[in-house]
């Protein structure tokens, strides 16, 4: 009974201790709570009952009102009325962050009319995610979504159907004065003047300073794709992800004719992921950062990104592309020189095992990297090394050189960068190359991988420091232990007498 007591005294101790901190202090620890959780506080006591009413942002998910087992089945009713008296508490109280996430269920117009609300109270940050079947987001086109957006700073939309924004977001009168992040997330932009209505929201954001954009549509665009903007620093464009409206719907909402199906697992048609856009163009020449992930394109007539300091590039070939490389009679009609050549001022650069057959399959030439100084490398044991050679040579100010794997597909293509076909040759990139540090992940020490470093140790006559992480979840051959593996690496000949070994796992 004494420990009850005491046990007891101290939660209550606890509890007046949070009650006497001053009200806008509980106001910021409620803000890192969903809406729904802050709004259970009121029941806490009488000075906690508005309390929620008083936090500048709200996070609105249907998720939270759903039950574990079979969330399609539930009605969608109590978030609707949730919504609607939250936003009526807060009446008087401004907003600066509005996110909203829901399912099919909840009246897609009446979420328009609540952005519109938070817009007016004066909200900078907007997100909002519609998982619904791509035919009723045809009705979400709230005429003033976004007519009261000229104080956003910060805009996210989406929809797991690729719905038709364009009918709200791009109006003519709507201009973004202050609008420096936006973010869209499968964004259906009209087929054939697609290129145009893109250009025309770029010009409408005239301070943006970064735009990413998610599984756009944007293969079938008339003039091409481009990018074209005075102001943007950062810039992220990931299209691998792209499927067809048609043949591919998000399980979150499924359409009425396939109630029978509901909460099945998502089905992926066989062509997911094989689009490829016409022409691709970039005019950003004041853009530092580029993440740029697509299929490589027919061409890419302007590519200005002069001052560019980090880009991380996986851009690859389709099946169709693919196979016509492989083909005895292939001459490549896509040509992704001017992307690569555009690139050629970055201080840091990371490359997928997909861009660098990109590179040494559809690229006429490629540039001197006169600035570069750290290269990163993912590898698969499916694609080859053939671009690494040139890389190197043309990388005279390189210092850093990491690996994300050293698996590969062994061909005479790879050149002198390894030891898979000619281990005995005295001339290397290698024995040229600037590399000070040199970083090995996903080690996995079999007898390729192990030879392979040792290789570099013997060919690299500046190496400094070799980092090499093991990949635990790699079955090392014949049970190395990492002790045994640095014994190993530490024995072998090295052209830099100063360089140091590590060897860790994590």
């Amino acid at each position: 009974m004494d420990l009850k007591r005491r046990k007891n005294g101290k939660e209550n101790e606890v509890g007046g201790a949070i009650n006497k901190l001053p009200e806008v202090l509980r106001c910021h620890i409620l803000s890192f709570l969903s809406t729904k959780d802050a709004a259970l506080t009121s029941v806490l006591s009488k000075s906690w009952r508005d309390l929620f009413t008083l936090i500048p942002s709200l996070d609105l998910d249907d998720s939270t009102f759903m039950p574990d087992e079979r969330p399609e089945e539930c009605e969608r009713t109590s978030f609707m009325e949730f919504v609607n008296r939250v936003l009526a508490l807060h009446s008087n109280s401004p907003i600066t962050k509005f996110s909203v996430r829901c399912h099919k269920g909840v009246d897609s117009y009446l979420v328009g009319d609540w952005v519109v609300k938070a817009l007016r109270r004066g909200a900078t940050d907007v997100t909002l995610i519609l998982l619904f079947p791509s035919r009723l987001l045809h009705t979400c086109t709230h005429p003033n979504i976004f007519f009261h957006g000229q104080n956003l700073i910060k805009l996210k939309v989406g929809c797991g159907g690729l719905g038709p924004f364009q009918h709200s977001l791009f109006r003519e009168d709507v201009i973004f004065t202050k609008l420096r992040t936006l973010h869209l997330i499968s964004i259906d932009i009209s087929r054939h003047y697609g290129d145009v209505i893109f250009a025309r929201l770029l010009s409408k954001c005239p301070v943006l300073e970064e735009l990413i954009v998610n599984c756009i549509k944007w293969h079938g665009w008339k003039s091409g794709a481009s990018v074209s903007s005075s102001t943007l620093k950062r810039l992220t464009i990931d299209c691998e992800h792209y499927y067809h409206e048609s043949d591919y719907m998000l399980r979150h909402g499924p359409d009425e004719e396939d109630s029978d199906n509901l909460g099945e697992p998502l089905v992926v048609p066989a062509h997911f992921g094989t689009q490829k856009p016409r022409y691709v163009s970039f005019d950003t020449p004041n853009l530092i950062y580029l993440n740029y992930a697509d299929f490589v394109a027919l061409n890419y007539p302007l590519v200005k990104l002069d001052s560019l300091v980090e880009a991380r590039l996986d851009v690859g070939p389709n099946q169709g592309q693919m196979r016509a490389r492989d083909s005895d009679e292939f001459q490549a009609p896509w040509d992704a020189t001017n992307l690569i050549m555009g690139i050629h001022n970055v201080q840091t650069l990371h490359l997928t095992s997909d861009t660098l057959e990109v590179i040494a399959d559809f690229c006429k030439m490629v540039p001197v990297f006169h600035n570069l100084n750290h290269l990163s490398i993912e590898s698969d044991d499916e694609r080859g090394w053939h671009a690494l050679p040139l890389l190197l040579i043309n990388c005279p100010s390189l210092q850093t050189l990491v690996f994300h794997g050293l698996y590969h597909r062994v061909t005479d293509g790879c050149g002198d960068a390894c030891d898979c076909i000619s281990p005995w040759s005295s001339s290397s990139c290698l024995s040229s190359c600037p590399v000070k540090i040199l970083n090995i992940l996903n080690f996995g020490a079999t007898c390729g991988e192990m030879s392979l470093v040792k290789h570099f140790l013997k060919k690299m006559p500046l190496l400094e420091q070799l980092a090499i992480v093991l990949d635990l979840d790699a079955s090392l051959e014949e049970d190395l232990h990492l002790s045994q593996v640095f014994e190993d690496l530490r024995m072998a000949p090295r052209a830099s007498p100063k360089c140091k070994l590590e060897v860790v796992n994590y």
